[in-house]
């Protein structure tokens, strides 16, 4: 068959699927999109994304005028409770280029979908989903919730956390969780530079602080994106606070090198499953982003990821004939990237949670040696920024 009959079926209406979606399209591959969510409901998910460097500049040639609204991120400051040592990663480093930015989840996937809704190769189905995936030598079929039958060359999950298949890594510590809120910030400087992030490691788990797009009702200083990992029970205890009391112990964690907390907004706790795919492809069907993997959000590489794997997908279907052996090459160009960030983002909460003194040393040393050695902070940034290449 060849590459301008061919077609996908894409099950998941995300960022990310819809992503997929376009990429596949621009190679002439037609695609059928399944999504349980009606447009309306998925633009109403309020969560923040954070997208790096190389993930902006993926997406701006493919929508150009239709870029979400979005806060730069153009400096983060990392720093360690109780640990001497704290390092500085800033645009600067890089001739004054952004490090990345934060959109929000509906308004990136508005914008996705109003692209999509421009290509005739692009059919959506919502609210649609997929009860069965069967396999057959030349093809898929895709048995919907409604007893319609899809068939297609080509079937990939892009939907929801990686499946806990039976070869499957193993699932991370299911008591990991994260609280999530709005805050607003009194700096302890005059003035936080726009686009400053915060990075806070902690004996009970990483604390970010992200530029938004977002307001927080009035009242003076910047407004930051809190994402506070902690253990389910503390999470839930601490989603249950008054204002008050919860900015107190905010505080606490966050220490007197940033400034004082003043305002919080709404709060929600999220359990954070990790869970890694060991297996990508299965002759016709093809797992990516979050049905890949699902990453700790230390560093907010998750969405940066699962974008890269929309990229090498269609890159691979678009060079190589045989949809089979697109689809493990695919899977190979992939396994350094997953395994590199993946290992980093699961090692670096229990890493800095220690409490083992000679660890806490070589921290300190390790944040100034980044501080101090310009070339190592800079292939630090460049990992985050664009990932392992393949």
């Amino acid at each position: 068959m060849s590459g301008a009959a061919r077609r996908a079926i894409v099950i998941g209406g995300g960022p990310i699927g819809l992503l997929c979606a376009s990429l596949l399209a621009a190679r002439g591959i037609s695609c059928v999109v399944l999504d349980g969510r009606s447009l309306d409901e998925a633009r109403r998910d309020a969560r923040l994304l954070a997208l790096s460097r190389g993930t902006w500049e993926l997406l701006a040639p493919l929508l150009g005028a239709e870029l979400p609204p979005r806060a730069a991120i153009r400096e983060v400051h990392v720093s360690s409770a109780g640990d001497f040592g704290a390092t500085r990663i800033a645009a600067s480093d890089f001739d004054g280029a952004d490090l990345g930015a934060t959109v929000l989840y509906g308004d990136l996937l508005a914008a996705l979908a109003a692209h999509v809704a421009g290509q005739p190769a692009i059919e959506v189905r919502r609210p649609a989903t997929a009860a069965q995936v069967r396999q057959r030598a030349d093809a898929v079929d895709v048995l919907l919730g409604d007893g319609t039958v899809l068939t297609a060359e080509l079937a990939v999950h892009a939907e929801g956390q990686a499946a806990a298949d039976a070869d499957d890594a193993p699932a991370a510590s299911s008591d990991d969780w994260a609280l999530l809120a709005d805050v607003r910030l009194r700096p302890l400087r005059a003035a936080v530079p726009a686009g400053a992030a915060f990075e806070r490691f902690t004996r009970s788990g990483p604390l970010a602080l992200l530029p938004t797009p977002r307001s927080l009702g009035a009242g003076t200083g910047p407004v930051f994106s809190l994402v506070w990992c902690m253990r389910g029970a503390e999470a839930q205890r601490r989603s249950a606070l008054t204002d008050g009391p919860l900015l107190a112990e905010l505080q606490v964690e966050l220490g007197s090198r940033i400034g004082e907390v003043t305002a919080i907004g709404p709060r929600r706790a999220m359990p954070l499953a990790q869970r890694r795919r060991r297996q990508l492809n299965h002759h016709r069907v093809v797992a990516l982003g979050n049905a890949a993997q699902t990453l700790h959000p230390v560093a907010g590489q998750g969405f940066n990821l699962g974008a890269r794997d929309c990229f090498t997908l269609a890159d691979a279907l678009a060079g190589v004939a045989a949809v089979p052996d697109a689809l493990a090459c695919y899977a190979r160009r992939r396994t350094a990237d997953r395994a590199t960030i993946g290992a980093l983002t699961g090692s670096l909460p229990a890493l800095f949670a220690s409490r083992f003194a000679p660890l806490a040393v070589a921290r300190g040393l390790g944040l100034a040696l980044l501080d101090t050695a310009a070339p190592l902070r800079r292939q630090l940034a460049q990992l985050l920024m664009f990932g392992v290449r393949s």
